[in-house]
């Protein structure tokens, strides 16, 4: 018997929203292909497209659908949000005023047009269009929650707090408003309340939660002491390390520390912390989510419970902290360490040696406005006596001229190094430099983590608790928040007086 069109979209709607886009598109180009003029089985369509990379094609099928019913809101938005994607920021706006114009009073798209805003880099027009969707419709949770996000990445907490609040009484069991959350009370050091939940990053409903075929129990927190404790991988490189930081003193309370991680990292985690044992995981990506296998368990004598590596604080604590590691908690091959370090020195000729990364390997719509552009960085690295020495990973031979040019400043790179995938060379470089300068990414907390002293940018605190300026997990680094979104002047200043001080006490 045939699908009917109403079961088709349901299960469609279920798939997307358990992160299983390819699937959901599959069936639904299908379906589109016997029904090209169903507007809802079009509309799916391009959602689908949209959250599984397929831009061109969700732009294609949303422009269609504006065409045919102009006044429809949700093809508005979803055009709107592909031609962002394809870089058409600009396009992309102008199609959101224009329905702003026909209907003034649609919230969402006030909404959608705060997010692309804050994603170009126009942030002036963020918190206005954020704020007009909450006076139009105050009781919706996305309006509130978007308010209160954009008001505490400006450090704005005690504004921010009732708009979370009223997002959370609307939406309570929202897992990513609940995240958020936590990352808005962790911003504050409001780490207690801000662990919990922060647990809400685990949900089914974050799509980037892990998947994990496993079958032993999940550790509770209580008695390490009695448990063999599997502590499992779940996020990025850059907070696999602070995260790490912790597992010198829990190996010291529990009875064995198994430790999932990053292929890359298991020699360089084996060394460093010797009471534990590193395994590299087993995962495939599909839907942007991590997949996790344990066929590489033990069946007896083995670990007997799991945590996350980013549930040890909330488990353990206050009484599970990072030992004070501004001289860093990982080691680096001391053959490679000699090897770079005499190249490096031989290059400076007595000179500083101060490491240069200034961008992430995604480059995703929006994730440029978190760093600061090449520009910004010419007073910066204008210090004396100096060899700069990029650490920017994924370089080409045309991002290294443009950053060259836009700063006036050379950089020097060793040949042959892989610093993505070869971590043990990157350590070995990183403990070889007088200082790191970075944008926040997974080399910063890298370098810092065997002790480098390491200034990081960022346009905001995010979830990593601070000390003072301090990384409470990375006592080496010392991370530089912009005074204002979009502003990254005051930074580099701020940076560039830390720099010097550091260099000339070195």
């Amino acid at each position: 018997m045939p699908e009917s069109r109403d079961s088709l979209l349901a299960d469609c709607q279920q798939l997307l929203a358990n992160g299983k886009w390819n699937e959901a598109r599959s069936r639904l180009e299908n379906a589109f292909a016997s029904a090209p003029t169903d507007v809802l089985i079009a509309y799916s369509l391009a959602t689908a497209c949209r959250l599984s990379g397929m831009m061109d094609r969700a732009a294609q099928l949303f422009q269609a659908i504006h065409t045919t019913l102009p006044d429809m809101a949700e093809a508005v938005i979803g055009l709107a949000h592909s031609l962002a994607e394809l870089g058409a920021s600009e396009q992309a706006n102008d199609v959101l005023r224009r329905a702003i114009i026909r209907s003034p009073s649609i919230a969402p798209v006030y909404t959608a047009y705060g997010e692309i805003a804050l994603k170009s880099g126009n942030i002036h027009q963020v918190e206005p269009a954020f704020s007009r969707a909450v006076i139009i419709v105050p009781a919706s949770s996305k309006a509130q929650s978007n308010l209160a996000e954009i008001l505490s990445q400006q450090e704005r907490f005690s504004e921010a707090e009732p708009h979370y609040q009223s997002a959370l009484q609307a939406n309570p069991e929202n897992q990513q408003l609940r995240l958020n959350y936590g990352v808005h009370l962790l911003s504050q050091g409001k780490v207690r309340e801000g662990w919990a939940y922060y647990e809400a990053r685990l949900s089914s409903q974050i799509s980037s939660a892990p998947v994990r075929s496993i079958s032993i129990p999940r550790w509770d927190g209580t008695c390490p002491e009695a448990h063999n404790i599997l502590i499992l991988n779940e996020q990025g490189l850059g907070d696999e390390l602070r995260f790490a930081a912790m597992l010198p003193e829990l190996s010291k309370l529990a009875r064995s520390i198994t430790l999932e991680c990053d292929p890359r990292l298991v020699d360089l985690f084996e060394r460093s912390i010797p009471a534990i044992r590193a395994h590299g995981f087993s995962r495939h990506k599909r839907s942007g989510r991590g997949h996790f296998s344990y066929a590489w368990l033990p069946e007896s004598g083995g670990p007997d419970c799991y945590v996350e590596i980013g549930s040890l604080r909330h488990f353990v604590g206050e009484g599970l902290r990072p030992q004070r590691n501004d001289c860093g908690f990982l080691i680096p091959r001391m053959d490679l360490t000699q090897q770079i370090g005499n190249h490096l020195r031989a290059q400076a000729a007595g000179r500083h040696i101060v490491g240069v990364s200034w961008t992430s390997g995604s480059q995703t719509f929006g994730r440029g406005v978190n760093y600061p552009p090449p520009s910004a960085w010419r007073d910066l690295l204008d210090l004396p006596n100096t060899l700069l020495v990029s650490l920017q990973y994924g370089e080409t031979e045309e991002m290294i001229a443009e950053f060259e040019e836009a700063t006036g400043h050379k950089l020097y790179r060793i040949a042959g190094l892989d610093l993505r995938n070869d971590l043990e060379s990157l350590a070995a470089l990183a403990s070889s430099l007088d200082l790191m300068l970075s944008v926040g990414n997974s080399t910063a907390a890298i370098v810092g983590a065997v002790g480098t002293k390491t200034i990081e940018f960022l346009t905001s605190g995010g979830w990593v608790p601070l000390s003072g300026d301090r990384d409470s997990f990375i006592g080496a680094i010392r991370r530089i928040k912009q005074t204002r979104l979009g502003d990254w002047a005051r930074s580099m200043i701020i940076a560039k007086s830390l720099a010097l001080e550091i260099l000339e006490n070195h």
